[in-house]
């Protein structure tokens, strides 16, 4: 079990380096950053009065940590990796949609976001953990900002 328990740990410690490397190649670090930034910024406005009335959920990983056996300080941060990699997706679609050169795929890479968003979306509304929700706010605020963003002639 100790085994099997390290290289499940190890592939999701080297899946999330994985996921930021290819954030970070295909978008300067710096700007992926106060990408997120700006739009945490949003959120926390919004959620500073929220604050006050919200109670603590507890988190489905704690209980699989609990339950199944992991060992050590650190459970697994698998919603880092879940969050991480529809960010890094949803900013290479946003910018593939928009970029000139690749007009002729753009019927495609729209089906494509498409489904990503709307998969998104019906997942976020089946997240019943108050703080699995907050770790979304950022995925959501990118998903509407850049939304937004995108020209009227291309909607």
């Amino acid at each position: 079990d100790q085994k099997l328990f390290a290289g499940l740990l190890i592939k999701c410690v080297v899946q999330l380096e994985l996921i930021q490397t290819i954030d970070n190649i295909v978008f300067y670090p710096a700007t992926s950053k106060k990408e997120d930034a700006e739009h945490m910024a949003a959120a926390q406005i919004r959620s500073q009065s929220k604050s006050r009335r919200r109670k603590y959920y507890p988190d489905r990983k704690s209980l699989l940590f609990t339950s199944g056996g992991f060992k050590g300080k650190s459970k697994p941060n698998l919603l880092k990796q879940e969050t991480s990699s529809l960010a890094c997706c949803l900013r290479i679609l946003f910018r593939m949609y928009v970029d000139e050169n690749r007009r002729d795929s753009w019927d495609a890479i729209q089906r494509r976001l498409l489904s990503v968003c709307s998969e998104a979306l019906a997942y976020f509304i089946t997240v019943s953990s108050e703080s699995h929700r907050e770790a979304w706010t950022n995925l959501l605020l990118l998903l509407l900002t850049k939304t937004l963003k995108i020209s009227d002639e291309k909607v």
